[in-house]
Order: C-alpha cells, then structure tokens, then sequence
C-alpha cells in the first residue's frame, strides 16, 4: 500500500515541481525499507535589502518573500531512501509560482551507528528548474554528506556540500562549496533545543568576497506533536551583506 502511495505522489509531484531555498542539516539515519514520509517547510524573509529576479521582474524585493516545499520520502531499503520535492515562491505582491523540481533524491548511510567516530552518509539530488523562471534555480547535481556524532546526549551534524551546474549558461562555473552544521539536545522529552549554521562560499577554486558569502546563524527547537509528527522551527539570522538579515523557518515531518 505505502509503494502504491509513493508511485502515486511522485508521479503527480512531478509533473509540477519547485525549488525554495531552506535551512535543514540532514541526518544520519534512514527511513526503514517501505516506511513512507511527508514533509512541509515554510520560510519566511522577514527582513531584507537584497533584491531577486522572479519571472521577468528585476528587482523583486526579497522581504516578504515565502518559500514552500512538499517533500516525499520513500526507504527503498533500511539504509537507502529515495525523495522528491516540490517547492514553490511568492515574494510580497506576487503570485504563488512553481520555481524548481528536486527529484530522484538519494540518502544511503554507511555502516551501523556509533562504530565509528562519525556516523556517516551521503545524499545526493538533481535539480531540474523551470526555464521560465529567472531566479537563482538551475540545471544542478548536488552532492552532500552527512556526519553525524552523538556528545553527551547532544547530537552533532555537519553537512559539507558541492554543487556543479550541468546546463545552461553556467555551465562553465567550477564546483561550489556550502556547508550545514548542527546541535541539538533535550529540554523536555518532547522537546529539543538547537543551533544550526549554514553558508555559502561560491566556487571551490574562487570563493567569493566575505560580503558577497551568504552565512546564517539560526537558533531553532524541534516539538515532538506525536509518535509519527514533529515540528522544527527557528529564526535564521543573516551575517553577510549578500544575506537576508531574518528568516523564518518552519518544517512540519510527519511518517506515515
């Protein structure tokens, strides 16, 4: 039942796709072999200078910008879990329009837990843009690991990333490099402090100037509403000039 599930949400996820920009550290584990997951995220640019473009329009003001994503994984085994995602924008004034496709996601980890010093797994995915749309979405493959360390009841995660462009008239542009990290521990045991990092530094051979990097600081807290649902909120505090300066972040996971 859950395959026929998943066959059927993939087919019709894909056929309308988009791509928003969110901050998630993934971790090391996978879903079990059939089990099946939905998940909603929401950001929200609560503050910004920066500008985008969005359909045509230059200029498009960033703040007041939502971003939303359906995201959909499936375990093919204990350790390998397949996804796909439809995300979706609308700054302030615009209409709600598809951006991006992310599908044929992969996530497989390594080993077992805690026999070795990280726990270990990558995750790799394919974006397929909507040629229509003239923001920051492009023909990519990205490749992501995942390290994962347990401290004391804490669980660290660090999320080192390559992006390379496969079409388009960026196709020339060499490897770029961003990175996630994480920590999170218990206040309650339904609820979970956090502190997340993320950045991005342009391409591996030429990093961009400090001010044109885009680097967060994000304090967040994950409620555990059920057995099966939990919700991951935070504040992302922009540190750069090329970043917004408050996001809002919400992602709502629910395993069916």
């Amino acid at each position: 039942m859950k395959k026929a599930i998943f066959t059927a949400l993939i087919l019709s996820l894909t056929a309308n796709l988009a791509e928003a920009r969110h901050f998630k550290v993934y971790g090391y584990n996978t879903l079990e072999a059939d089990e099946v997951e939905l998940v909603y995220w929401t950001d929200y640019v609560a503050k910004s200078d920066n500008t985008m473009n969005y359909f045509g329009k230059t200029g498009v003001k960033r703040e007041g910008l939502w971003s939303h994503t359906l995201e959909l994984e499936y375990g093919l085994t204990d350790r390998l879990t397949v996804a796909a995602y439809a995300d979706f924008e609308q700054p302030s004034g615009e209409d709600l329009k598809y951006i991006q496709t992310r599908v044929v996601a992969a996530r497989y980890r390594f080993g077992e837990a805690g026999k070795r010093f990280f726990d270990t797994a990558l995750y790799v995915e394919y974006y397929f843009p909507n040629q229509n749309y003239q923001g920051e979405a492009k023909e990519k493959i990205e490749a992501r690991l995942i390290l994962e360390k347990k401290i004391n009841g804490k669980t660290l995660r660090i999320n080192p990333k390559l992006e390379k462009v496969t079409s388009g008239p960026d196709v020339d542009e060499g490897l770029e490099f961003e990175y996630g990290a994480s920590l999170y521990g218990p206040w309650t045991s339904k609820l979970q402090w956090g502190l997340e990092l993320y950045g991005s530094l342009g391409e591996l051979s030429n990093t961009k100037p400090w001010d044109k990097q885009k680097h967060y600081i994000v304090p967040a807290m994950t409620y555990k509403l059920s057995k099966h649902l939990k919700w991951n909120i935070g504040a992302a505090f922009g540190l750069t000039d090329a970043s917004d300066d408050l996001v809002f972040k919400s992602l709502l996971e629910w395993e069916l």
